[in-house]
């Protein structure tokens, strides 16, 4: 007693500062450390970071290291204690990020479904926990003597938030490494989770303001109604004024930095200093400082350079330092020796019961409104279990439970190691059950000639730079058809060698001044391509989600394949490698992008097309859009068609379809093949006049023609008649068409990717004609021959590789963000 009284007396007097500064400096750094190695071994697993950072607390805490470090000498209980007060301005700026991180605006892309299973799910599990609380609490808190009804009341409720919370920011996580984000499941298990995280939130507010308010109101009052309410309606003033404050100084600093990227980093500094601040204040009223961090973050404008600073700025210290440390201090307070009289076994019963519940309640719950929304079984077992994720809400209510001593340290350590194994368990399920419905089936592109016009397209944009985005967007706004179309732009950047050293530095340094410090040029065409799409975004209110690659050309077409795949598109269009110059005529200034069309056209696993732009976003504002399909035959052509009617869905746009027959008597006949396409040919247009021509959606034409020079005379009478050209790319191989292209020159030598009639709309021969889209359905023979027969120029191409100064090409994916009015997202954020 002596020694701890001295030692209290040393401490107080300072004498141990620098050493307690020493020792929880080390506790940080072995939390970091620790974190990393068991993220590397556990991220293999499919775990999100969330578990390691615990699992790190709890080995630096009493359980483990504790056991031979006494840190009462410095006047700290343990690791968890001396945690606690030092990351209190951290654990504020985590909250607030993540506040900042949920855009609600996500959930109006499925808001009814979304819902409709947060309720479902959420729904089930409150029932669980209100039947299995008090059993719970009594089982894990034996020896209570009298019945304390409080008590059992307030475990119940902060049991059935950590039941039925679903942690958004690990889900989101997990759906982006399972590559679900642009399936519907991913996108309805993303808007669940921002309503679970919201419901659990809100309710955890107001359990702590009910419990401030009891705690402020004098005992001989605690019945006067009044009192309470007038508690209540002062903490949410008071609550409502600093989320206000903070939000109009953001919008301030968004009209003060109009037309800038970013905000300074002494702006920067002065906006946390604010959020921090004000959290401070609102603790010193008898609210959460975290909660109020958290709200402030939701309020928070998501457009303009305050908000895309802050994302940027803070999300690698955030996730790379703020979380290890704040969750690594709540393991770091579990004490497995402090258990009491429990058996291993009741332990284990105790967490599996725990977790079991959780588990079947958010299944359950799941499937039964999968079922009413028509969500088929196996999706709704994936959304169960992806919803069952823990790491946010439910460590609040824990910690809420510890602070008033409501949960023994029994029920914490069960509570914790439920939520450790529920979200250990839901990344492994989830991505099973996902692997065994893609080897069920596999992605298969569905031909547009399959697609019906009420079917979602799905379709991915390519872009080289910023001028192509209005009329590729534009374009992708059209193909609509009756339903939402899904829009993904590529953008494709060129990897030169001698800049490859210096991508990472000048892409996440941005420039606080309005000088031109891009040296390298990469995030300058970047943010050019990024203003781009955001304005167009803004003016036509659709949602693109947009992504940038950098490699080198010869690898370029893989990068293509895997967004397709993906995104699990339909339709791929890539800009013609020749540009319009300003007398009209087109000029190639990038060969190398050639090839890569050409590589993409054998390669993708889905319809192909090559837009050929001539001042089509221009023209594309008229009154009445003129669009004109072309239908030789084939199955390009009834692709060109397809997708043409999805066109002619748009009020503005007028679609004609001209069909080239051979005169009369000049049929072909003899081959099987050929007869049977021209039978899906005759098959197809009687289906297209009956659906769309007679009832007046769509004009029709025919033009006879016997040979190829009959064919250029006809198409260059019709130009300067319309503003967009569909073609199939076809060939001469055989049939009608090939008649019909016979004799036409030298036509689809130089540009054998677009075809003959492709390549004749787009020459220069034909000045006054308008864009060209030459489309190619998908063949999967083709592209195994393809690939077949380039296994050897690609084994040359490794070996140069090797000989260069860089031994590998670099993809880097920059951008990953939905844009609607704003640029950047929570989304763009890579997995740990």
């Amino acid at each position: 007693m002596d020694g701890e009284a001295k030692c209290s007396v040393n401490v107080a007097e300072g004498a141990y500062i620098m050493a307690s500064i020493m020792v929880v400096s080390g506790i940080m750094v072995t939390i970091l450390v620790l974190s990393g190695i068991f993220h590397s071994v556990l991220r293999r697993l499919g775990q999100p970071s969330v578990i390691s950072h615990i699992l790190a607390g709890i080995v630096v805490g009493p359980t483990v290291l504790g056991r031979a470090i006494n840190l009462r000498q410095l006047g700290m209980r343990d690791a968890g204690d001396a945690l606690g007060g030092t990351i209190r301005f951290v654990r504020m700026v985590f909250m607030f990020f993540i506040g900042l991180e949920l855009d609600l605006r996500y959930l109006r892309r499925n808001l009814r479904r979304s819902l409709v299973v947060a309720c479902g799910g959420s729904g089930i599990c409150f029932v669980l926990a209100v039947l299995a609380g008090p059993f719970s609490y009594g089982f894990l808190h034996p020896g209570q003597g009298h019945f304390q009804p409080s008590n059992i009341y307030a475990s119940t409720v902060l049991f059935a938030i950590v039941l039925t919370s679903t942690a958004s920011p690990v889900l989101i996580r997990i759906v982006t490494e399972l590559k679900l984000t642009g399936s519907e499941t991913g996108q309805i298990a993303i808007g669940a989770a921002f309503a679970n995280d919201m419901a659990s939130l809100t309710a955890l507010s107001v359990i702590i303001v009910t419990h401030t308010m009891y705690g402020k109101v004098p005992k001989e009052k605690e019945s006067s109604l009044p009192a309470k309410a007038a508690v209540v309606a002062w903490m949410a003033l008071t609550v409502w004024m600093a989320v206000n404050l903070a939000a109009w100084v953001a919008r301030m600093l968004n009209r003060l930095k109009h037309g800038r990227q970013y905000i300074s980093k002494y702006e920067l500094c002065g906006m946390l200093l604010l959020v921090v601040g004000l959290s401070m204040l609102e603790q010193i009223m008898g609210y959460s400082a975290s909660m109020m961090a958290f709200l402030i973050g939701l309020a928070m404008p998501r457009e303009g350079p305050t908000a895309r600073t802050l994302m940027d700025r803070l999300a690698y210290p955030v996730h790379q330092l703020f979380m290890p440390l704040c969750f690594g201090a709540i393991g770091a307070r579990l004490d497995f020796a402090k258990i009491g009289n429990f058996t291993v076994v009741q332990l284990i019963v105790a967490i599996t019961f725990t977790t079991l519940l959780s588990m079947a309640g958010k299944v359950a719950g799941t499937v039964l409104a999968g079922r009413a929304l028509g969500i088929t079984t196996r999706e709704a077992v994936v959304l169960g279990a992806l919803l069952n994720v823990k790491g946010y809400s439910d460590i609040l209510a824990i910690n809420f439970g510890n602070k008033i001593n409501v949960w023994g340290e029994t029920m914490q350590v069960v509570l914790l190691i439920s939520s450790i194994i529920n979200t250990f368990m839901a990344g492994p399920a989830s991505a099973a059950i996902v692997r065994q419905q893609r080897r069920a089936s596999h992605y298969r592109s569905r031909c547009l000639e399959d697609l019906s016009v009420d079917h979602e397209l799905r379709m991915l944009v390519c872009i080289h730079d910023a001028t192509s985005v209005y009329s590729m967007l534009t374009l992708s706004d059209l193909s609509k058809g009756r339903a939402p179309v899904a829009v993904y732009l590529l953008h494709l950047v060129e990897l030169v060698t001698s800049h490859k050293y210096a991508i990472t530095q000048q892409l996440y340094h941005a420039r606080d001044s309005g000088q031109d410090e891009d040296e390298w040029g990469y995030a300058r065409e970047i943010e050019q391509v990024a203003s781009a799409v955001a304005t167009f975004t803004y003016d036509n209110a659709i949602l693109v989600r947009q992504m940038t690659a950098i490699s080198n050309l010869g690898s370029m077409d893989t990068d293509v394949r895997n967004c397709v795949e993906d995104a699990r598109a339909s339709l791929v269009i890539m800009p013609f490698h020749k540009e319009q110059r300003y007398d009209g005529r087109m000029v190639c200034r990038h060969e190398g992008r050639r090839q890569l069309n050409q590589r993409i056209l054998h390669r993708a696993p889905c319809t192909v097309g090559i837009l050929v732009e001539r001042c089509f976003a221009n023209e594309v504002m008229e009154e009445n859009h003129q669009v004109v399909v072309l239908f030789l035959g084939g199955a390009d052509d009834r692709e060109a068609v397809s997708y043409a009617i999805r066109l002619a869905v748009q009020p503005s746009v007028i679609v004609t379809v001209c069909r080239f027959l051979l005169p009369s008597g000049r049929g072909l006949s003899g081959n099987p093949k050929v007869m049977e396409e021209a039978m899906e040919d005759e098959e197809f247009m009687a289906d297209l006049y009956a659906r769309f021509v007679a009832p007046g959606h769509v004009s029709y034409m025919e033009k006879y023609v016997s040979n190829g020079a009959e064919t250029v005379n006809a198409l260059s009478s019709m130009v300067g008649t319309c503003s967009l050209f569909v073609v199939g790319k076809g060939d001469r191989a055989h049939g009608s068409r090939g008649m019909m292209t016979s004799d036409m020159g030298d036509w689809d030598e130089e540009c054998q990717e677009l075809g003959p009639i492709g390549e004749l709309m787009s020459s220069d021969d034909l000045v006054g004609c308008g864009s060209v889209l030459v489309l190619q359905q998908h063949n999967k023979h083709k592209m195994k021959t393809w690939n077949k027969d380039n296994q050897q120029q690609q084994c040359h191409q490794a070996q140069d590789h090797q000989a260069s100064v860089v031994d590998a090409d670099v993809v880097v994916d920059i951008i990953g963000s939905f844009s609607s009015t704003s640029s950047s997202s929570y989304y763009s954020q890579q997995a740990n």
